[in-house]
């Protein structure tokens, strides 16, 4: 398996993705239909398996709403019941197993010290049952699912983890469309396990499409490799040198920075990072940027004397520096680097990434504030110092997990 991954928390979903739901869910919902439909003197035959491996993955009560719009809501609630009961007795029987590789994979990402959430639309009878039956939850951190407090729905049970893991350098892996989606909205890449439950027709886009959860640890690769594809071409000046990572708002500047960091020091480096993010102003003191002025508006966002003192402080013996640098293409923040690494991303993936970012925290106005005022003002410091001219490499990272490196393309 692979070794250098640098993402710093990993999300499951549980059905088709860990668990192989289909070794119990159609005989239990089959059973529990024919006790409905007897109970309630239906004569009707019993959907397909098709219909109830559709289920999986969704919110159960609104599954069983879509596959059953003619019952009333007592009858529907009382199948329901019904295929719930019977699922839980197969899973006290032992019908439950993992998919091919989940073992392998969990603990090969607990032995490098990643956190694994898991995150299910699922009661917590599901879950609980799930997590100690079939052995996974002593690797796993932390567990969200339907009847997690404030919970309502996969986006916020992702978002919820990733307040509780701190990072938001973090991968989804599931099966479905809605796993996705839920990624998405929080900013965060998508990793589709094609063999898992997602229906005919069912298209899910992501960042990465395996077969099996054999698979991850090489798609969790493609990060480090190309970290240290960029290091090598990079040509690392010597110790005491401050290499700069500059690019847009929610481009993926500061993970990029601190995974450089870590992998120089993978090859023996003595490497500090240093988060220029703590220079930037809070919106509420500059509500108003004036682009037209990109120098000006750049000392009122960011505490340049702040950064120039930070920067002008070189590091002590045989250390290098790394240093995230928001609005760096400032002339006085890009004396102070020996390297500067552009980094940026398609508009819709920005995009997502900065709903992602205030999904849980901040809200549409800081979002409005980012669109409105800083994305217009980096486009305007882009202009007048064109990082053609200026960055020894960029970086697309349009794609999170495979990061793109190239030679800072030539003017025109």
């Amino acid at each position: 398996m692979a070794e250098n991954v640098m993402a710093r928390a990993v999300i499951f979903d549980l059905d088709g993705t860990l668990v192989a739901t289909d070794r119990f869910w159609p005989d239990a919902a089959r059973a529990g239909a024919l006790r409905a439909f007897l109970d309630l003197g239906w004569d009707r035959p019993v959907p397909e398996e098709s219909v109830w491996m559709g289920m999986v993955g969704q919110p159960l009560e609104e599954a069983f709403l879509a596959a059953f719009p003619e019952m009333g809501e007592a009858d529907r609630q009382h199948l329901f019941n019904c295929c719930v009961e019977e699922e839980h007795r197969l899973l006290d029987e032992g019908r439950a197993g993992l998919l091919p590789g989940v073992e392998e994979t969990l603990a090969w990402l607990v032995a490098q010290n990643i956190p694994i959430g898991v995150a299910s639309n699922c009661s917590a009878s599901y879950l609980d049952a799930i997590l100690g039956g079939l052995g996974v939850g002593h690797w796993v951190r932390e567990a969200r699912c339907l009847d997690s407090p404030g919970i309502a729905n996969k986006a916020e049970m992702i978002g919820d983890l990733l307040l509780t893991f701190d990072t938001r350098h973090a991968v989804m892996v599931g099966d479905r469309a809605g796993d996705r989606n839920a990624a998405w909205a929080n900013g965060i890449p998508h990793v589709h396990l094609s063999r898992g439950y997602a229906q005919r027709g069912e298209s899910v886009e992501a960042e990465a499409t395996i077969p099996g959860l054999d698979c991850l640890s090489d798609v969790l690769d493609q990060r480090g490799a190309a970290v240290a594809q960029l290091i090598q071409r990079l040509e690392v000046p010597g110790n005491g040198a401050t290499i700069g990572v500059l690019g847009r708002r929610c481009s993926g500047v500061r993970d990029f920075a601190r995974d450089l960091a870590a992998g120089l020091a993978a090859q023996g480096r003595e490497v500090e990072f240093l988060d220029g993010y703590q220079w930037l102003r809070n919106p509420d003191e500059v509500p108003g940027l004036d682009a037209g002025d990109p120098l000006v508006a750049a000392s009122e966002a960011l505490d340049l004397n702040q950064a120039d003192l930070a920067l002008a402080q070189r590091p002590t013996g045989d250390r290098l520096r790394v240093v995230a640098l928001p609005l760096g293409l400032h002339p006085s923040l890009l004396s102070h680097l020996e390297r500067v690494i552009w980094t940026d991303g398609a508009q819709d993936v920005l995009e997502r990434r900065l709903r992602g970012e205030f999904f849980t925290l901040g809200g549409p106005r800081k979002c409005e504030w980012v669109r409105d005022q800083v994305w217009p003002l980096e486009a305007a410091l882009v202009r007048a110092f064109p990082p053609a001219l200026l960055a020894h490499l960029t970086v697309d990272l349009s794609n999170a997990l495979k990061p793109l490196v190239a030679l800072a393309p030539g003017p025109g």
